[in-house]
């Protein structure tokens, strides 16, 4: 986590200002502190660990860029309903507008979990009807023709292909 927060760009004081269990942190910062210390160090580090890569690898821009493609671009968008359950959950003061996953973040999630080893907190009842996710009549009908969509196109392509091979003109009447 603190390898991961590091890389996300939150640097040792940042990263300890948001946590709540400062003694479990600083235990694991006494002898791993050189790997996160630059960013260009974490960003390696994080990257040998999650890709199970041997070696050492070397710090370039492209390793950079996949890193921040994989986790902290649009793939980690929580959205504004998102973004508050996450701020009431954690107790955290981000503004409804900012809706990507931050470093905060990941520190306050790892150390609600903290806590709730302790005893401290409660966990989520997952049958809850707040913990499920309603979709709309029309992000389904919307899924449903879409998939409409690719099954026609890949019929159309299939009787063009098929007319090519056999030497006719493809017209609308025939797709």
């Amino acid at each position: 986590i603190l390898v991961l927060s590091s890389a996300m760009g939150s640097n040792l004081r940042e990263i300890l200002e948001n946590v709540c269990y400062l003694e479990i942190f600083l235990s694991f910062l006494i002898d791993k502190e050189k790997n996160f210390r630059p960013k260009e160090n974490a960003i390696m580090k994080f990257y040998q660990q999650f890709s199970c890569v041997g070696g050492d690898p070397v710090f370039s821009e492209s390793l950079c860029k996949e890193l921040q493609k994989k986790f902290f671009q649009q793939r980690c968008e929580l959205g504004r309903i998102g973004r508050r359950n996450m701020n009431q959950r954690l107790n955290l003061n981000i503004p409804q507008n900012n809706t990507f996953l931050l470093p905060r973040d990941i520190l306050a999630a790892t150390d609600c979990l903290i806590g709730m080893k302790f005893g401290m907190g409660t966990l989520d009842d997952m049958n809850h009807l707040k913990n499920k996710r309603i979709c709309f009549v029309a992000d389904l009908l919307q899924d449903q023709f879409g998939l409409a969509l690719v099954r026609l196109e890949n019929v159309v392509r299939g009787t063009i292909c098929g007319a090519i091979r056999h030497k006719l003109i493809p017209t609308p009447q025939n797709l």
